[in-house]
């Protein structure tokens, strides 16, 4: 079925970045990263309504590069910052930083030499700092996601329990209590 992780933390951006940056990378992560034939940089003006596609296969498997089917950081409205956007199963999320800053943030990111329109307005002159810690539900392993002049590291803090031995830590248990309520309220 998967696993969660909790995260805390974000990563600096300087210079911000600018509102076409903020409003493509946010409908990128809110975009599903299957296999399209338009390739890998596709954003849907209404993510919440997915496209068809003519097969579970293709439609299951994230385009080559991208390191999963769902990008978990997200920036501030401000274009500060990358934080994580609180999706429930955030696989492979240091993979994710390290797209996201290679791919879109960086000079000389990869989406520059691609002459899209949809880059026109980007800068792609941004460097990226600061710390993101994670913890697995499943198993407790704790990990931080170190970024420094867009390079980006990670390092164990903790290595948890085997699956089997591991439970719902308290804090846990309180976010999946109050969350749901607190969605209903807005």
């Amino acid at each position: 079925m998967g696993y969660t992780t909790d995260f805390v933390g974000y990563v600096l951006i300087d210079p911000p970045l600018n509102i076409e940056e903020c409003e493509y990378l946010t409908a990128f992560t809110q975009t599903r990263r299957w296999f399209r034939q338009a390739g890998p940089y596709v954003v849907l003006d209404n993510p919440a309504v997915e496209e068809p596609c003519e097969s579970v296969e293709r439609y299951n498997t994230p385009w080559p590069g991208e390191p999963s089917l769902w990008c978990p950081w997200r920036p501030s409205l401000d274009g500060t910052c990358l934080a994580f956007d609180g999706i429930e199963k955030a696989y492979r999320p240091v993979e994710w930083m390290r797209y996201l800053i290679s791919h879109f943030v960086r000079p000389d990111a990869e989406a520059s030499m691609t002459m899209l329109p949809e880059f026109e307005q980007f800068t792609f002159d941004h460097i990226v700092d600061g710390v993101i810690v994670g913890c697995r539900r499943d198993t407790g392993r704790m990990f931080a996601i170190e970024v420094a002049s867009n390079v980006v590291e990670e390092r164990v803090l903790m290595r948890g329990a085997p699956e089997e031995d591991w439970g719902p830590l308290p804090y846990q248990t309180a976010i999946d209590t109050v969350l749901p309520a607190r969605r209903r309220l807005s």
